[in-house]
């Protein structure tokens, strides 16, 4: 892995999201206080409860309700609205906007559409209790 890898903010952000989500459904999401969101999912293949929170958050947009139950997937990291080949061709732009290290996290939920817009990512996961032997939970 190139040592660049390791200070590319965008990459590393994809890496994190895409890691704690693969295999998932979502469950639910919440703000937290400090900037945070707090994103619960399950594990299709163990029933393990994955908690991705974002860290820094600017905003959350979303096209609609996310269902439970949906699988959860990156969509996509990037840069947020409003910047990109303008900023280029017109670079005076960049110095009326205010100064912001956040990325866009796009999640797909089913039919709907998350965007994250965040500075840091962390993630974990919270195994499931095995079953008892005759297969039921009591």
């Amino acid at each position: 892995m190139p040592a660049l890898a390791f200070t590319d903010q965008r990459e590393r952000l994809r890496r994190i999201v895409e890691n704690a989500l693969e295999g998932c459904t979502y469950d639910s999401s919440r703000e937290e206080e400090g900037r945070l969101l707090l994103v619960e999912a399950r594990r299709q293949a163990d029933g393990a409860r994955v908690y991705l929170r974002f860290r820094g958050v600017e905003r959350s947009e979303a096209t609609a309700d996310p269902a439970p139950g949906s699988a959860i997937r990156l969509g996509g990291v990037g840069a947020p609205r409003g910047s990109g080949i303008l900023d280029f061709v017109i670079p005076f732009r960049r110095l009326f906007r205010p100064r912001s290290n956040a990325l866009r996290v796009s999640l797909a939920v089913g039919s709907a559409r998350i965007e994250v817009f965040c500075e840091d990512a962390e993630w974990w996961e919270e195994t499931a209790p095995p079953l008892p032997a005759n297969g039921t939970d009591a």
